[in-house]
């Protein structure tokens, strides 16, 4: 008999739970009416969260979505959020962690580490001014473990990319002196990898004519003209030398020949060759076997190199 009351008990306790459920969801769902039953984390002034059992309410400048059975990572704008560099975060995570718990941030940093498709690791870092491609010295006393949803997030992510991601603080764990923060509902926000650029050639300032082995990639051979160097600078003033970029497809063929101010082009044996003139540089692509030269303001059509089929300075 008492196993029978206390079965009631259950059935009317779950029951009741459930109505109340559906009747705060048509509330906020005809209403707008706050959640009953949520927990409230402000995240920001205009970015609050109710999350219940079965559906998490985001509120965003007063206008609430509903995400049931939590399928969303996020429909707040991120730019509501503060925006906060991995490096001074880092320095207030593991004190003041239960005041992050749950909220939402926008963290800027550097991808230290990358698992599959669907996570990521940040970690706090320092600069080293003689270091170019992007390399610096993370920490490893705290590691941000990012999850991802969608493995299109981070597919072309590679180490040292960096990155903004918006995510929630979910929980701290500790291993000895090694504190891992586990950051999910997480996604990024804006990708503009290496879109925003400019290139800084050396120059040989002795070379009169020259034609020297670079860098090949899995589609073409480049060679360089009377320069010691090239280097890419981002719009973050990170610089990286163009064999790096290219070997690392941030960067492709197409995209270095973009915003040149003159083309000119010289048929031979019918195919095309086309000279790109830049400012302070030009590239030749030859038409033949699509082998690409990037040289100083002396390099021209009437160089001859496209007919060359490998460097032989001696043939110049």
């Amino acid at each position: 008999m008492k196993k029978k009351n206390l079965f009631k008990v259950i059935l009317i306790t779950i029951s009741l739970f459930v109505l109340i459920s559906i009747i705060d969801f048509f509330l906020i769902l005809i209403f707008n009416f706050n959640p009953l039953l949520g927990n409230k984390i402000k995240s920001s002034k205009n970015f609050i969260t109710y999350s219940t059992s079965f559906y998490r309410v985001f509120e965003c400048n007063d206008k609430k979505h509903i995400d049931f059975l939590y399928q969303k990572s996020n429909y707040c704008e991120y730019k509501l959020l503060e925006e906060k560099d991995i490096n001074s975060f880092s320095s207030e995570i593991v004190t003041s962690f239960n005041k992050y718990k749950n909220k939402f941030v926008v963290l800027s940093g550097k991808v230290s580490h990358k698992e599959g498709n669907n996570y990521i690791e940040l970690k706090s870092f320092n600069n080293d001014e003689n270091d170019i491609n992007g390399n610096v010295i993370f920490n490893d006393n705290i590691i941000y473990k990012i999850k991802f949803n969608s493995s299109k997030s981070i597919k072309k992510l590679k180490l040292y990319d960096n990155i903004k991601i918006v995510g929630r603080i979910d929980k701290i764990q500790k291993n000895e002196d090694i504190y891992t923060i586990i950051i999910k509902d997480s996604y990024i926000p804006e990708i503009k990898l290496y879109n925003d650029y400019k290139i800084n050639i050396v120059e040989d300032k002795k070379c009169q004519k020259d034609k020297t082995n670079y860098i090949e990639t899995k589609t073409n051979k480049y060679y360089t003209s009377c320069l010691t160097n090239i280097y890419v600078v981002f719009d973050d003033e990170e610089v990286y030398e163009l064999s790096y970029v290219l070997k690392d497809e941030k960067i492709k063929l197409e995209d270095l020949l973009k915003d040149y101010n003159e083309i000119k082009e010289k048929e031979e044996d019918k195919v095309i060759n086309k000279l790109y003139v830049f400012e302070d540089y030009k590239i030749l692509l030859c038409g033949k076997n699509n082998n690409i030269i990037i040289g100083n303001e002396k390099l021209e059509l009437e160089n001859n190199y496209c007919n060359l089929s490998d460097v032989d300075n001696s043939e110049l």
